[in-house]
């Protein structure tokens, strides 16, 4: 589900991430310096119900992004994910996987592009249009660790 970044960041700083961080798939991103939580990734199931599909059966990856808006540009959320997919790519086995954003989110698109993600197409979700992007996981395995 889409949110705005004021209701999300509003969320974080009254119940800290402690309601997300549990669960499997989900990781923070921390300011190196301060270790403040600037945002989170997650790599989950793309339920089912839910529009924006490759696959008949639905439960492709999906990799979700979110940081707070003063760490956008810095490249962080991109380090985050490489990572994360590299790591999946070496444990799991070949598999689509999807990023689903508005299409007026023109930085996401942006970033999923930059991560090798090819857009399929849009749907309609959330009251706002949605674009569907896709990757095969395995295409990380060999990208060369960040400097």
């Amino acid at each position: 589900m889409t949110r705005s970044h004021s209701v999300v960041e509003q969320y974080f700083d009254a119940n800290g991430i402690s309601a997300l961080a549990g669960k499997l798939g989900t990781y923070v991103i921390a300011d190196k310096e301060t270790d403040r939580c600037i945002g989170t990734l997650v790599l989950d199931r793309h339920s089912p119900d839910l529009p924006g599909h490759v696959t008949e059966e639905g439960g492709e990856l999906e990799l979700t992004y979110l940081l707070r808006r003063g760490s956008w540009g810095a490249g962080l959320a991109f380090e985050a994910a490489t990572a994360m997919l590299r790591a999946a790519a070496g444990e799991l086995p070949d598999q689509p996987i999807l990023v689903v954003t508005q299409t007026a989110n023109e930085r996401s698109l942006k970033l999923a592009t930059r991560l090798g993600f090819q857009r399929m197409g849009t749907f309609e979700a959330h009251d706002a249009e949605q674009t569907l992007a896709v990757a095969d996981l395995h295409a990380f395995k060999d990208r060369p660790p960040l400097p």
